[in-house]
C-alpha cells in the first residue's frame, strides 16, 4: 500500500542540542504514515539510546551520515562530484561578478558544497528503498546545507517516487546575508529557484526575501515558530525588579550592554542570566565589577531548555531582555511572553511582530546607546501596579495569538 512519507533534513536533532523548536513541532507533524529525520551534522553510528530528547507523541525514524566529509578520501571523491556541477561554476561567476571573490568566500563555499553533498549521498543510500513508489514531501529545516541536499534528493528519487514538493523552513543565519561573515550564503539563487515553497517565520523575513531576489512571490509563506503552553507565571510588582536573559554569550548577543545598563541603575534590580559561550569569563569579569548595592546578579551558565522553562514556571521574573545585535523571531522571546513576561528587546529581524512597543514591552533601536537601555529598563521599574499588570497580560495574549506551538504547527503541517 503507498505511503505518505516526510523527509525532513536538518542539523543535529534528535541527537544534539540546538534545534529545541524541532522537537516540539514533531508533535504536531499530521498527514504522514511515516516521518524520517536525516540530521546531517551528526556522523558515525547511532541508535535509539543516543537520542537527547524527549520521546516525541509522533514516532519518527532516524539516519545520519556515518562518516563525515571531511574525512581525506571521502572529501577527494565529493570535491570530484561537485566539481562536475554547472551550478557550482555559476556560482563562482557570481562571486567575482559581485566582487565577493576571496579566500575566505571560496572557503566558505566548498564547505557548504562538501557537506551538502556528503548528506546528499548518504541520505539517499539509507532512504532509497523505504521511499520507492512512495508519495514524499522533503523538508529542509534550514534553509542552507540541508536545503541544497534536498534539491539534490529530489532529482535523484524522482523516478522512483512521487515528489509532492520540496520545502525549507527560513530563520535567521539561514536568511539574511547581512548575518553572515562577508554578507554572504553560498547557493542562494540555486537554492531559492529549485524550491517549491519557502516558509519563513517572519513577515520581515518575507519583505526580505522579496527586495532582495528576484523570486516568485507564490513559493513564499509566513509559517511562525512556536513555543508550547507551560501556564501563565506572573508576579505582583515588587520593590525590586526581576530582570531575566537566555542566550549564548557571544559578540551578537551583546550580553555585557546589560551588564554596562544595569550598573547604572538608582533602583533595586535582580539579573539572573542562563547560557554561556565564548564570552562568558569576560562577562563574569565584568559582573564582578559592579559598584552599585542596588543591583544583585547570578550567572547560571549552562542550562537545559527544560530547566529554563521551568525556571520561568516557578520563579519570580517580571521582565525579559534581549538586546541581540540580529535576530529571525526569537524563540527564547516567545517563551518568556507565554508566561506572561515584559520584554524589552532590541528592533531586529522580525522581532517587532511579537513585541509591541508600549504594550508588552519596550523596543530598541539596534544600534542603542547605553543610557536609553538605562532609560527603557527604568521606564519599567516606574510603571504603577495596573500598567505593569496588563503589560505582562498582553505579553501573553500576543503569545496566544501569534506563538502558540499548537496554533502555528498544526497550520504548518496542514499546508505542507
Amino acid at each position: 500500500m503507498k505511503k505518505r512519507i516526510l523527509i525532513i533534513i536538518n542539523a543535529r536533532f534528535p541527537y544534539e542540542k540546538s534545534e529545541d523548536f524541532l522537537s516540539n513541532e514533531l508533535d504536531y507533524a499530521a498527514g504522514y504514515d511515516e516521518i524520517i529525520c536525516f540530521p546531517i551534522l551528526v556522523f558515525g553510528k547511532k541508535s535509539a539510546n543516543d537520542i537527547i530528547y524527549k520521546k516525541s507523541k509522533r514516532a519518527f525514524s532516524c539516519f545520519n551520515p556515518i562518516s563525515s566529509y571531511w574525512e581525506s578520501e571521502k572529501k577527494i571523491k565529493l570535491l570530484f562530484l561537485v566539481l562536475t556541477k554547472k551550478f557550482v561554476y555559476e556560482e563562482i561567476f557570481f562571486l567575482l561578478k559581485n566582487r565577493k571573490f576571496s579566500t575566505g568566500n571560496i572557503k566558505n563555499l566548498f564547505s557548504f558544497l562538501l557537506i551538502s553533498y556528503n548528506a546528499f549521498y548518504e541520505a539517499w543510500d539509507k532512504i532509497n528503498e523505504i521511499i520507492k513508489n512512495n508519495d514524499v514531501v522533503i523538508y529542509s529545516y534550514w534553509m542552507h546545507c540541508s536545503a541544497l541536499a534536498a534539491i539534490s534528493l529530489k532529482r535523484k528519487i524522482k523516478n522512483t517516487a512521487n515528489v509532492e514538493k520540496i520545502i525549507t523552513r527560513c530563520h535567521r543565519f539561514d536568511l539574511y546575508e547581512y548575518a553572515n561573515e562577508s554578507n554572504y550564503i553560498p547557493m542562494r539563487k540555486h537554492i531559492l529557484s529549485n524550491m517549491d515553497e519557502i516558509h519563513s517565520i517572519s513577515e520581515d523575513g518575507l519583505i526580505y526575501l522579496e527586495d532582495k531576489y528576484a523570486i516568485n512571490k507564490n513559493k513564499l509563506i509566513l509559517s511562525r515558530l512556536g513555543t508550547i503552553d507551560r501556564g501563565v507565571s506572573i508576579f505582583p510588582k515588587s520593590t525590586t525588579l526581576h530582570l531575566v536573559s537566555c542566550s549564548w554569550m557571544r559578540p551578537v548577543k551583546r550580553v555585557s550592554s546589560i551588564v554596562r545598563a544595569i550598573s547604572n541603575l538608582s533602583f533595586q534590580l535582580e539579573w539572573v542570566h542562563f547560557g554561556d559561550g565564548e564570552e562568558y569569563n569576560t562577562i563574569e569579569n565584568l559582573v564582578k565589577n559592579i559598584d552599585n548595592p542596588l543591583v544583585s546578579y547570578k550567572l547560571m551558565g549552562a542550562y537545559s531548555n527544560e530547566k529554563v522553562l521551568d525556571e520561568y514556571a516557578t520563579t519570580h521574573y517580571d521582565v525579559f531582555i534581549n538586546v541581540s545585535e540580529n535576530e529571525g523571531v526569537p524563540v527564547s522571546i516567545m517563551e518568556a511572553m507565554s508566561f506572561g513576561k515584559i520584554i524589552i528587546a532590541t528592533n531586529v529581524g522580525g522581532t517587532s511582530e511579537i513585541v509591541e512597543n508600549g504594550i508588552n514591552g519596550f523596543l530598541l533601536n539596534k544600534d542603542f546607546t547605553n543610557e536609553e537601555l538605562v532609560s527603557v529598563i527604568t521606564k519599567v521599574a516606574l510603571l504603577d501596579e495596573k500598567q505593569f499588570s496588563d503589560m505582562c497580560n498582553q505579553s501573553r495574549r500576543i503569545w496566544e495569538e501569534r506563538c502558540n506551538a499548537e496554533n502555528n504547527y498544526v497550520q504548518f503541517y496542514q499546508n505542507a
